[in-house]
């Protein structure tokens, strides 16, 4: 049997020896001080995320013409962005706590979550990991409401309060366990969404949620769980660009086209604003399909109409 070598890992390197592999390689640095300092803060590591796509093929070499200040103009957008998306997420966020508590107390009753007979078909084993997921939410929340409740009703929580110390991805597995009926009498309330995407949007939401959150980026990569989306935006997306254009399903595009038939319209108009600002101030460094957006991506993301 033979023994790997271990592999030697890199010795740590100052700030000022960090600028200077980066100048080596070709990155344009007007004052090297001054990006010693901002490395003090920002982790060299953490930028190159917000480079690769900046250096040449197969290489750790720069294009020409790349400079230290367009890196951190990037790693500037994406943290407005997570800011923005955070903004939007929560509000999905609480609408969904709010539409799948009532839904299920009123199918139920308060404490109907809780008994198994109620999940048809669902492995003991995943209601058990849930509940215990849901137990543990509870007994680490410090909520007044929480202590009230184990006073005076002896640690029995209704739905109504359980939920609001879920985490969000706790939500998205409950809803998940929830049977096509009841799932389905939730998803309505969503404009008559179906419940198979909104089971995903839903998970998709908290992960996204928990990536900005998180202070993950954002830009130019691959969100981890492929999101769906409707078969009529997909098809109108190949009709106008002549199938040159597909939005794939991990990105922030994809995304977006979700979370807009979810949000609450005037928190989505607000975001749109915003967003839409934000990509003009950064257009200098900004590629839109790094979002993975096509270049007339405002014919897909709109405003919604605010009139009930």
């Amino acid at each position: 049997m033979t023994s790997k070598t271990p592999i030697t890992v890199k010795p740590p390197t100052t700030h000022e020896e960090q600028v200077n592999i980066l100048k080596s390689r070709g990155l344009i640095i007007g004052d090297a001080e001054e990006a010693a300092k901002v490395l003090e803060f920002t982790n060299y590591y953490r930028l190159r995320g917000y480079y690769i796509h900046l250096l040449k093929d197969n290489s750790d070499d720069f294009k020409e013409g790349v400079t230290f200040e367009q890196i951190l103009a990037l790693h500037d957008f994406d943290n407005s962005l997570r800011i923005l998306l955070l903004r939007l997420l929560l509000d999905i966020e609480i609408v969904a706590r709010t539409r799948i508590a009532y839904s299920i107390a009123h199918t139920w009753g308060p404490l109907g979550y809780r008994d198994e007979a109620n999940y048809h078909g669902v492995s003991p084993d995943l209601f058990t990991v849930l509940m215990s997921r849901i137990d543990d939410d509870l007994n680490k929340s410090h909520e007044r409401f929480i202590k009230t409740y184990n006073q005076k009703y002896a640690g029995q929580f209704p739905i109504w309060v359980a939920v609001e110390v879920m985490s969000f991805g706790d939500l998205s597995k409950l809803y998940h366990l929830l049977p096509g009926p009841l799932k389905k009498k939730i998803s309505s309330a969503y404009d008559g969404l179906d419940e198979t995407l909104l089971t995903n949007w839903i998970q998709c939401c908290a992960v996204l949620r928990n990536l900005c959150a998180h202070n993950s980026r954002i830009f130019s990569r691959n969100i981890p769980i492929p999101i769906k989306i409707e078969s009529a935006t997909q098809t109108k997306i190949s009709v106008d660009t002549k199938g040159k254009f597909k939005a794939k399903p991990q990105t922030l595009f994809s995304y977006l086209l979700a979370i807009q038939r979810i949000s609450n319209a005037k928190v989505w108009n607000s975001f749109l604003d915003d967003f839409d600002l934000l990509l003009q101030k950064y257009s200098d460094v900004v590629e839109p399909i790094r979002l993975g957006m096509p270049y007339q991506w405002r014919r897909y993301l709109s405003k919604k109409s605010t009139v009930q």
